[in-house]
């Protein structure tokens, strides 16, 4: 059988460990296939990738302008090389990915060639701001593969969508949950260097105060930071205890402050109580609350309130988290956060977790790998 030629866009590092996941579950097929585009090769060991995604990535609405030159320098080379290809697979990052589905739909069409099949996996928040990229994607996309069980009712009638699960319940283990008799406490400041010197400082400050109280606070870095200079990133790093893996660094925790992000969701599932702390540049703040219509910003705050109201607007208490705290900017002091540490609510925060976790229901590795089997066997047919 012929190799199938799959090129790829996964810009972000947590979407490279999905990816990883999902390619995993596929090679149990027996599909020979053949992998290109824009992935992380450290990631997805055995695998060369084109671009490496640390080429492209930003932070911040401002940060995109920045990228605006080398993405077109390089746009129309990725696609040509993805109109070569028989299936074309795009996770997340929809700023860079949507313009470059686009620009391989022209080329094919210039050519009077058939573009690649086209799926897009881990689809943008359209429930969050910019909801007309729904009707973009309905439009471009040949499939659209949810991992939120709200999600199609954003998108027109007929979009072909399906809800394949969330890929972090592929990876959470499950038997760690928080250890309440724990003395040891874990801070999570980001893993972009602009949201660690804005919300380290103030870390470092709670965690002298909790040590103070008797406590062992953990620093949990990004693994991509393991073999740089910690210090030029974070400064004196003498009061933390230190893990570069999440999931074992997490383990012996009774509690986490955590940035904003993934990382939320993460210490929310594995059953860690949280508090969410986020700081940003002024004007990037005042943008997204310009733009983004929502309650909260930690993931399992807004999922809760999905499964609860079916939508931000229905809920009566809009500045009552689901399941966790959450303090932004000016807010985010050593006092603020020590108060609400010392005030959890810890019955409120299991209830939630497990309805949480009923409420995804599932990781999507199998599915992905499921449907893009059947895919293959129809494109062969």
């Amino acid at each position: 059988m012929k190799p199938v030629r799959i090129f790829v866009s996964a810009l972000e590092y947590s979407a490279n460990l999905h990816l990883l996941k999902f390619l995993n579950a596929f090679k149990e097929k027996n599909i020979p296939f053949v992998l290109c585009g824009i992935f992380d090769s450290k990631v997805l060991k055995g695998y060369t990738s084109t671009y490496n995604p640390s080429v492209f990535r930003v932070m911040g609405f401002s940060g995109i302008l920045k990228l605006i030159p080398k993405f077109l320098t390089i746009q129309k080379e990725l696609a040509k090389l993805a109109s070569s290809c028989d299936i074309a697979l795009f996770m997340d990052s929809s700023s860079f990915n949507i313009p470059l589905i686009k620009n391989i739909r022209k080329i094919c069409q210039k050519h009077s060639t058939n573009p690649p099949y086209i799926v897009y996996y881990i689809l943008p928040q359209v429930w969050a701001w910019k909801a007309y990229r729904a009707k973009v994607l309905s439009r471009i996309c040949d499939s659209l593969w949810g991992i939120l069980p709200f999600e199609w009712d954003f998108y027109p009638k007929n979009t072909p969508i399906c809800y394949v699960g969330h890929p972090l319940l592929d990876t959470i283990p499950y038997s760690l949950n928080a250890r309440q008799d724990s003395k040891k406490i874990a801070f999570m400041p980001g893993s972009r260097k602009a949201e660690i010197r804005a919300l380290f400082p103030i870390f470092k400050t709670l965690a002298q105060m909790l040590k103070d109280k008797g406590k062992i606070p953990l620093l949990i870095i990004p693994k991509t930071f393991e073999n740089k200079n910690l210090s030029a990133i974070y400064g004196n790093l003498s009061d933390f205890e230190i893990a570069f893996d999440t999931y074992e660094g997490l383990k012996d925790c009774s509690f986490a402050f955590v940035c904003s992000g993934t990382a939320t969701l993460e210490s929310t599932l594995l059953g860690i109580p949280t508090i969410l702390a986020y700081k940003t540049r002024m004007l990037d703040y005042y943008i997204a609350k310009t733009l983004v219509k929502l309650n909260f910003i930690g993931l399992a705050n807004i999922f809760l309130e999905f499964c609860t109201y079916k939508s931000p607007k229905n809920n009566p208490n809009p500045k009552n988290p689901p399941i966790h705290p959450e303090f932004l900017q000016s807010l985010v002091t050593p006092q603020n956060l020590l108060y609400a540490y010392e005030n959890y609510n810890y019955t409120h925060f299991f209830a939630q977790k497990a309805k949480l976790q009923d409420y995804l229901q599932h990781g999507s590795a199998q599915n992905c790998a499921t449907n893009l089997e059947n895919l293959i066997k129809n494109l062969q047919k």
